[in-house]
């Protein structure tokens, strides 16, 4: 529990303050999920001495899958779940934290929503991936580009995961703050297309389907999500 102090205004001798309880009950569960990220960053460099390394190459060069594994670049398994693991807590406390400053008036159902979406997003992605593979039956691009969401997801995850370390420690900078997590998100979803893409045309695969999927699997499913359960907030922003 935090204690606020409030000063009444009276004369000077008999100026009063009043302490006020304010629950902080937000802040022990974002320090302790903190906690625990940083205990599954670490196991997984224990694991894998050479993670950061494996993941900055697999990020950022563009490389197939079993290019990079031919040079000998290639994560543990168990260091891949745990950074997933890392992952999909760190980008709900961020959104659990951000709710909690927000002026919007969410009901219980949509905070859930909002706060399990990164996870929910990252099981759907591959979902749609291997449904798209074995309909077309390349299961070569399942493959490239599942291991590419789920390094994606790991890298974004602890990047993010400094950002929110330094920030949360700052909240004057609240509002900056937002943007700095938004970008990187949405940066880490950018680039994972262009390697997406990228990959699966080098593949063989017609810029038709891969814009068609796009379109039919990513873009239009998350929007009409988006109406369902925010129906009420997005028909309010477009007046």
């Amino acid at each position: 529990m935090q204690l606020s102090g409030q000063f009444f205004s009276g004369s000077t001798a008999n100026e009063v303050m009043v302490l006020t309880e304010r629950s902080a009950n937000h802040s022990y569960i974002i320090i302790a999920a903190l906690i625990f990220c940083l205990l599954l960053v670490s196991a997984a460099r224990l694991r894998q001495r050479e993670v950061f390394l494996v993941l900055g190459q697999t990020t950022f060069f563009f490389q197939s899958i079993s290019e990079q594994y031919k040079n000998g670049i290639r994560e543990n398994p168990l260091t891949s779940i745990f950074l997933i693991l890392q992952y999909i807590i760190i980008t709900g406390v961020c959104i659990y934290w951000y709710n909690h400053f927000s002026l919007t008036d969410f009901n219980t159902y949509q905070t859930i929503v909002l706060t399990a979406f990164p996870a929910i997003l990252l099981l759907y992605h591959l979902f749609v991936i291997s449904v798209a593979g074995t309909i077309t039956g390349l299961k070569e691009v399942v493959l490239e580009v599942n291991q590419l969401t789920l390094v994606m997801a790991q890298t974004a995850g602890i990047v993010i995961l400094i950002e929110f370390f330094f920030i949360y420690f700052q909240p004057e900078f609240i509002t900056q703050s937002k943007f700095i997590i938004i970008g990187t998100f949405l940066f880490f979803t950018l680039l994972r297309m262009i390697r997406g893409f990228y990959h699966v045309f080098q593949l063989g695969v017609s810029w038709y389907y891969i814009i068609l999927y796009l379109w039919t699997l990513e873009i239009l499913p998350l929007l009409i999500v988006l109406k369902l359960v925010f129906n009420r907030e997005i028909s309010s922003w477009l007046g």
